[in-house]
């Protein structure tokens, strides 16, 4: 009997020992990207947009147009993920980011009045007054982006030189807004639904730790009172990575 509760005993320490020692599918490995996800990324990026703010003084009658044109750079541009990898091949994550960007505000203002028919009927075409004017100035501008994503390691061979290789993307809300230096007390905000794509390579540092660069490319298609030449904002970027998980 005390034979076979010994025999018993060293079955069950063996089963757990061998349990232990056999990964599971969420389970962090050396060198894999399995279980927990984190990534920041600090780089230098260019963020241009075009946005406009309309306000109409009388329907289809006469309207004040704003429009502004924004330049910049930043570094460094910060970026944050977390979320779970799945199998040494995707990554789920959520993504956030947030720059200072400094350049150049182009703001112009434009003041039409149409010629309406007794009718109410106004043509777009039949300007009576047309004003425009427009003035250049430096200016900053906060951008930040809220996201979810994912990101893909098609290379799991731990030999193979593409391995650590990255295709991401992610969908998510932009909002900015640019404070001019010059032109009076004007600002210009804006926020919409956008994506973000990023590609690039990395190498492990350590058994869990790994280290990289990206390319990235920002779109957001802004709606707030816009018209249709006045409604996108765009980034690219070059990042330095350091992932684990």
């Amino acid at each position: 009997m005390n034979n076979k509760l010994i025999a018993l005993i060293i079955l069950c320490v063996a089963s757990f020992a061998s349990a232990q020692s056999s990964p599971s599918a969420g389970a962090s490995t050396p060198q894999e990207h399995r279980g927990f996800y984190s990534n920041m990324s600090f780089g230098f990026a260019y963020n241009w947009y075009d946005n406009s703010r309309e306000d109409v003084l009388d329907y289809n009658s006469r309207y004040d147009m704003d429009h502004y044109e924004f330049s910049g750079f930043t570094f460094p541009m910060s970026e944050f993920k977390f979320g779970i990898a799945f199998e040494n091949l995707v990554a789920f994550h959520l993504d956030f980011n947030i720059g200072f960007f400094s350049g150049t505000l182009d703001f112009s203002n434009e003041k039409r009045t149409s010629i309406c028919t007794s009718d109410g009927v106004c043509a777009e075409v039949r300007q009576t007054e047309k004003e425009r004017d427009s003035e250049s100035s430096d200016a900053n501008s906060l951008r930040t982006y809220f996201g979810f994503g994912a990101t893909f390691y098609p290379f799991r061979d731990i030999c193979s030189p593409l391995n650590g290789f990255f295709v991401g993307g992610s969908v998510g809300y932009t909002l900015f807004v640019t404070l001019s230096d010059g032109i009076g007390e004007e600002t210009s905000g804006n926020g919409g639904f956008g994506f973000e794509l990023e590609i690039g390579k990395e190498w492990w540092i350590s058994d869990h730790v790994s280290f990289g660069f990206g390319f990235g490319f920002a779109h957001t298609s802004i709606a707030w009172k816009v018209n249709d030449s006045h409604k996108s904002d765009n980034v690219l970027s070059l990042s330095f990575r350091m992932t684990r998980g």
